[in-house]
């Protein structure tokens, strides 16, 4: 075996002290940038995170216990499980001390689930029962879990999935529930299938689909539904297309394609909320990123051309794109430059502040006014990252290198410094009022509230927002 070449190491080693001198900055400007920032080295990457809804009061006065679901990639040797993980976090009207412990850790994992079929690629919860989870391991069937029942259950080796969906060739990435239809899910695999499921009405093993489309001769990626109604949908992958269904045509053929990207696209995002009266035109709006390295905003009802490029903010793939579920025009982007940057589409086409003008810093000068922020907290690249529904700016993002960060960025970061800039002239938006999606009525429902409870208890000398960072504490 020929050893590498010496450019070859040069640059990888120049790459990782760039790397490492970028992390360096970051934590040095941390505290002045977030309100919670937290780090945690899992023992093995997690491929997938999401906050379940709703969150319960910590032992701690002034702090709260959310939850955040997440997954194991092992090494083959041990088995893979799915996670549920319990993250002490302070209240935004808690007064906190920065300066003091921050390397401390206030995430603990309380649920543990055997996870057939290899690594948890993706999972999620159910909007109108978020005990119930659904999973696309590294296998053709997908799991769906009772986390409910899982936790009342005695002995580990029987809290496995309490349904197996079949009817994918091969494994997959993306699975959407229908934020619509109680127990509805689709998926999609790398064999260009898309399948839909009645998970409600299923038990047991060998569940067929009830609703199926061969919707491309190469792998589906991502696959999302529209906030408009109940049966529009929309899926990407390797064909470099995006395409809308209507799952009441039970022939799966596609009601529209469009060649969106000149590569691979991994991911697709519809906004996760819904007007009171008729829809606003933004509802009609979604997302697509792509291996070409950018972020293109469509119009659902004319897909001939794409509204806008988010182009050259990207170093790598993009992975996964996420509207807030706070803010009609904010969403958030994330994939292989180790970054989670936010954006804003009302900005796009406004001018820049003059230079020098006390609006930002002199180095922001020169950045697009759509750019808002960017995390720059993690190493390697994002797998995925999951935007709170109870608090504003609250994110959790994973990365390849272990890493789970919980981080909420400061309000003055979002601040519109540009409203005295002249604006281009445009229609006004209706702005509908975020929609939690279906809380449980108790907060002891997004988890078993037993198991969370046994979490321990931060002190309450210590409490800090800015937590974590290089030395952060491995999970067992």
């Amino acid at each position: 075996m020929s050893s590498p070449k010496p450019a070859k190491v040069g640059a990888g080693l120049e790459l990782k002290q760039r790397i490492e001198d970028e992390y360096k900055n970051w934590m040095v400007a941390a505290p002045q940038i977030y309100d919670v920032c937290m780090a945690k080295r899992l023992k093995w990457p997690s491929l997938t995170c999401e906050w379940l809804p709703g969150f319960l009061e910590s032992p701690v006065e002034g702090w709260n216990r959310h939850q955040l679901l997440l997954g194991t990639h092992t090494d083959g040797d041990e088995g893979n499980e799915l996670l549920i993980a319990c993250v002490d976090l302070p209240d935004v009207d808690t007064e906190i001390d920065t300066s003091k412990d921050f390397g401390r850790d206030t995430c603990e994992v309380v649920l543990r689930l055997a996870h057939p079929g290899g690594e948890v690629n993706r999972a999620r919860h159910c909007p109108q029962r978020p005990t119930l989870i659904a999973t696309r391991p590294a296998a053709a069937a997908c799991c769906v879990f009772d986390t409910e029942k899982a936790a009342a259950e005695a002995d580990a080796a029987k809290r496995g999935p309490a349904i197996m969906l079949r009817g994918h060739g091969e494994e997959g990435y993306g699975l959407a529930w229908n934020p619509h239809v109680p127990g509805e899910l689709y998926t999609v695999a790398n064999d260009g299938t898309l399948c839909g499921w009645d998970v409600a009405a299923a038990a047991g093993d060998a569940t067929t689909p009830s609703w199926f489309a061969q919707a491309s001769e190469v792998a589906l990626s991502d696959v999302a539904f529209t906030p408009r109604d109940p049966w529009t949908l929309g899926a990407v992958g390797d064909d470099r297309a995006v395409k809308l269904w209507d799952t009441r045509k039970p022939d799966g053929a596609a009601l529209a394609r469009a060649d969106a990207h000149a590569a691979d696209v991994n991911a697709i995002a519809f906004p996760t909320f819904a007007g009171d009266d008729a829809a606003p035109a933004s509802l009609f709006r979604f997302l697509t990123g792509s291996a070409d390295r950018t972020v293109k905003l469509w119009d659902m009802r004319q897909l001939a051309e794409p509204l806008h490029v988010f182009e050259n903010f990207f170093d790598g793939d993009v992975l996964q794109v996420q509207w807030s579920p706070h803010e009609t025009d904010v969403f958030a982007a994330a994939g292989a430059d180790r970054r989670v940057t936010f954006f804003d589409v009302s900005r796009v086409g406004r001018a820049p502040p003059p230079p020098g003008d006390g609006a930002g810093d002199d180095d922001d000068d020169d950045a697009p006014p759509e750019l808002v922020f960017a995390h720059g907290g993690h190493k390697a690249a994002v797998s995925e990252f999951s935007l709170s529904e109870e608090d504003r700016w609250l994110c959790a993002s994973v990365s390849e290198d272990n890493f789970l960060q919980v981080w909420c960025v400061g309000e003055h970061i979002f601040e519109d410094e540009d409203e005295g800039a002249p604006q281009p002239p445009k229609p006004p938006t209706p702005q509908p009022s975020p929609a939690k999606r279906n809380a449980p009525a108790s907060p002891g429902k997004s988890l078993v509230e037993s198991v969370c409870s046994a979490m321990p208890v931060p002190s309450p000398a210590k409490k800090v927002k800015v937590i974590g960072g290089d030395d952060a504490k491995e999970d067992a």
